[in-house]
This record gives C-alpha cells, sequence and structure tokens, in this order.
C-alpha cells in the first residue's frame, strides 16, 4: 500500500522516484498484427483470453499509431522517440542504423536499470555500436523467467519481449484444423476479394495472433510468480499492421492504425476504460523514462519528438494529441539505389479528427516495386498470390499494387479501407488544403529532409539487403 502511495503521488506531481519504489517495465510487442487483439477490439473471430485479462484490468488504446509500418523504421521510432525521418537511414527498411543516435534502453542501462529481452527487439538490418561492435540496445539476451530470478534487490527492471507472431509464413490450415469455420470472420477487408483463399488466409494469421496471446499467458504468470505484477507497467502491442496486401508497409488505417494495451495496478488510475487520445510510437520513449524517474535530457536522449501518456495513465489528460503525422521512405529489401526499382515510396501523411491525409511525393513511381520486375513490397501468402494473379486491369490488383495519385483524403470513420479518395472532391478542398499545411509545417519543425528538399538521401542510404544473414532473416 505505501509503495501504491508513493508512485500515485509521484506521477500527480511528476516527480523522481525513490529507486526502491520505482516500477518495472515489461513491454510485449507482436510482428505484424493489425487490430485483431480478441475482445478488447471487439474481434470475435481471434480469441485472446490473456490480453482481454490485462484490457479488463488496464487500458484499451483505441487510436495508437506506428509513425511507418515497416518492422524496422517502427521499431526505430519505439527506441528513439523520434519519427523516422528523423533517424536518417533508419527512415527505411533493413537499413544500416546510425550509430548516433541513442535508444531509450541504453539509457535506463546506464541508469541501474535491470535490462533484458529475447526474440526481435530491432530490425531487421544492421546496427552498430560507434566502436563497430554489434549494437545490443542495452539489452541482455535471456529468456523471462532466467532475467527476473536473476534482477538485482531493489533495481526496477525493462525487458522487452520480441514475438515472431503473427509474421508469415504461416501453416496452411492451422485455424481449419483447430476447428474454426470461414463464416466466423466478421469481416474481410473490402480491399481484399471475400473468397475462401482470403479467409483461410485469415483464419491462418489468426491462430498467430492466438499464439501471440499464449506467449502473452507465459510472461504473465512469470511475472505473477515473482510479485512484481502489482508493480509493473504491462505493455502489449504491435510494431505495424498485418502481411497483407495494401497493408503492411503501406500508410493506410490498417497499416497504422495499431493494437496498444496497458496495464499497471500500482499506477494507472480507473483501470477498464477505452483511451481515444491518438497516440504515436514517438511516445513510448519518453513515457518509459518518466516512469523510471529519468530527465531525458540528463540521460542523453534530449532529441525525443514524442511526448509522455503518463498523464493518461492517470486519466488526466494534459497535452495537445489532436493529430499524429505517420510517413514511409525505403521500403524495397531487394532493390538497389540509383534505379527505378531501388528507389523508395515516398509518403508523408496526417490524421486528425476522423480524416486521414496522404501526400505521395513521387506518384510515378510503383508504390511496391515495379511490377514487371516481381518487386512488390508485398509480404508472400495466399491473398498476395490470388490478387497478383488477376493481373492489372483488375481493381483488388490496383488497390494493391498500383499507381497512386499525389494526394489522397480519406474519412476513416465512414470509410475504414481508404477505399473512396475524397481529395479531388470540391467540399473537401478545405480539408485538404489545412491538412497539407499542417502536416508539411510540423514536418519542417521536425527537420525532414523529404520536405527540405533533400529527400533523395533516403534512396541513396546503404542498406543491408543481400547478404547471406539478410537472406535468412525474416523481413
Amino acid at each position: 500500500m505505501m509503495k501504491r502511495t508513493i508512485l500515485s503521488l509521484a506521477l500527480c506531481l511528476n516527480v523522481p522516484l525513490p529507486a526502491a519504489s520505482k516500477p518495472n517495465i515489461l513491454f510485449i510487442i507482436a510482428d505484424d498484427a493489425s487490430l485483431h487483439f480478441g475482445a478488447a477490439y471487439d474481434c470475435s473471430w481471434v480469441k485472446t483470453p490473456h490480453i482481454d485479462r490485462l484490457a479488463k484490468q488496464g487500458l484499451v488504446f483505441t487510436n495508437a499509431y506506428t509513425p511507418t509500418a515497416k518492422c524496422a523504421p517502427s521499431r526505430s521510432a519505439i527506441l528513439t522517440g523520434r519519427n523516422p525521418w528523423q533517424l536518417g537511414a533508419a527512415a527505411n527498411h533493413q537499413p544500416i542504423f546510425p550509430p548516433q543516435y541513442k535508444a531509450f534502453t541504453e539509457a535506463v542501462h546506464n541508469a541501474g536499470c535491470h535490462t533484458g529481452s529475447l526474440g526481435k527487439t530491432w530490425g531487421p538490418g544492421e546496427a552498430l555500436t560507434t566502436e563497430g561492435k554489434p549494437r545490443d540496445w542495452g539489452m541482455a539476451k535471456c529468456d523471462f523467467q532466467k532475467f527476473l530470478s536473476t534482477r538485482p534487490k531493489d533495481a526496477p527492471f525493462f525487458y522487452w519481449f520480441g514475438s515472431a507472431n503473427p509474421h508469415r509464413p504461416y501453416k496452411p490450415g492451422a485455424e481449419i484444423a483447430a476447428g474454426e469455420r470461414l463464416a466466423a470472420i466478421q469481416r474481410v477487408p473490402a480491399i481484399w476479394p471475400d473468397i475462401d483463399t482470403v479467409r483461410n488466409d485469415m483464419l491462418d494469421y489468426a491462430a498467430e495472433i492466438e499464439a501471440f496471446d499464449a506467449e502473452v499467458g507465459d510472461h504473465l504468470k512469470a511475472l505473477e510468480e515473482s510479485d512484481e505484477a502489482e508493480n509493473t507497467l504491462i505493455i502489449v502491442t504491435s510494431d505495424n499492421g498485418m502481411p497483407f496486401p495494401r497493408s503492411k508497409g503501406h500508410n493506410y488505417d490498417i497499416s497504422n492504425h495499431l493494437p496498444l494495451i496497458a496495464c499497471w495496478p500500482n499506477g494507472i488510475k480507473n483501470p477498464g476504460r477505452r483511451v481515444d487520445e491518438l497516440i504515436s510510437f514517438i511516445d513510448f520513449a519518453p513515457t518509459f523514462l518518466e516512469i523510471l524517474g529519468m530527465d531525458a535530457a540528463k540521460s542523453g536522449m534530449s532529441r525525443i519528438t514524442g511526448q509522455s501518456f503518463t498523464d493518461l495513465l492517470r486519466d488526466k489528460p494534459e497535452h495537445d494529441r489532436s493529430r499524429v503525422i505517420l510517413g514511409r521512405e525505403r521500403n524495397d529489401l531487394n532493390a538497389r539505389p540509383g534505379t527505378e526499382s531501388g528507389l523508395g515510396y515516398p509518403i508523408r501523411a496526417i490524421r486528425e479528427g476522423k480524416l486521414l491525409y496522404l501526400h505521395n511525393f513521387t506518384p510515378d513511381r510503383w508504390p511496391c516495386g515495379n511490377p514487371e520486375l516481381e518487386l512488390k513490397d508485398t509480404d508472400k501468402g495466399p491473398t498476395k498470390n490470388w490478387i497478383e494473379g488477376l493481373g492489372e486491369n483488375n481493381p483488388f490488383w490496383q488497390l494493391a499494387f498500383g499507381k497512386r495519385p499525389k494526394e489522397e483524403l480519406y474519412d476513416i470513420k465512414a470509410d475504414p479501407d481508404c477505399l473512396n479518395n475524397l481529395a479531388t472532391h470540391a467540399e473537401h478542398r478545405t480539408d485538404v488544403l489545412s491538412l497539407r499545411g499542417k502536416l508539411m509545417t510540423e514536418l519542417k519543425k521536425q527537420g525532414d529532409p523529404r520536405v527540405l528538399g533533400q529527400g533523395d538521401a533516403f534512396d541513396n542510404y546503404p542498406g543491408r539487403k543481400n547478404s547471406a544473414s539478410a537472406k535468412k532473416e525474416k523481413k
């Protein structure tokens, strides 16, 4: 009770915590999951009992967004608290991460926090220290039970578990074998044909989310056995949208809008709430630093762009969260700079209210790679294969792989699949001008090379793409 009182007072007054009272953080992240974390997101065809329990005991964030819907740049934003376009080569997929940017995990480790991880943290790509050594992000690799058993007395801990689920490839027919029915799926997004091939693919995806939920359950069990559950902030989320056409790697709502559950018995006020404020993944780093009582500037994290959401944990909103900024640079793994197939597909976007505005800087390029070279930036799978076979004259093919206009505007409340582009509608001209202006103003403020006339830098950064190790690693 005394520890809970100290924590509550410190959060309310925004003062540093004494070492013995600092909470712990357990960060659990899925690989390629959209808003399908079971009951928390009204998804009845995916069963996630462990995540459901956390949601009831904590908070469900309904508007959490990654700035870039691809593994490496999304995780770069989480670790640094900066948008990918503020991180040089780390804006790209399969990049060489610039060593000068510090991760919050390194900062908390250096401050005496017990840190560890298992599975996928940052990647894929190559990350080295300033001395040229492989970067461990300040986290020793070990399983959670061992990590808990070796933690120093009275030292807070941060642990990152990066699941491989629901990343492709999938075991075909996994859900059918488990007795599930195709009709169980509530809705097939209108960007794909509603056929058995797609529904089977979605059910196999569901099986992997359920496997992720089982991993969450294993970590909760270990945490409860350690008697640290009350004093631990648990975060469960994903790095980007599901690995299906027009989702992962793109900038639509299904791409960037992600699940986020937070549970912390000692630190969350009025649990059981749904939090509708807009959250960006760049907000994780400042939140974790604040919870651990660390000053960002003194810890070497003075270049953070995100803002802490501890005010939302204590149910006292303080910050302006009226918009989030999104974007994309070079995703294609097999491409080489200097050729049309090697160029990225730069996008910047802004979500404000019910509107999502996208600015495609190079609409003459193919967003998924030149189809003649078979470089579509979409994970292989039955849904992709089916749509690809339809040919370029088919509407589903165009939605998945076709070229796009310079500007797009969607009402994501009325049109969550982002099918009806309102940018050319006269009645939405004011919306386009307003959102474009806000987007460009904010990007200039952030020093984004893309809007400062230096966007070619992103196409020319080297990347680790075709090495033997890269071929073995999942995208």
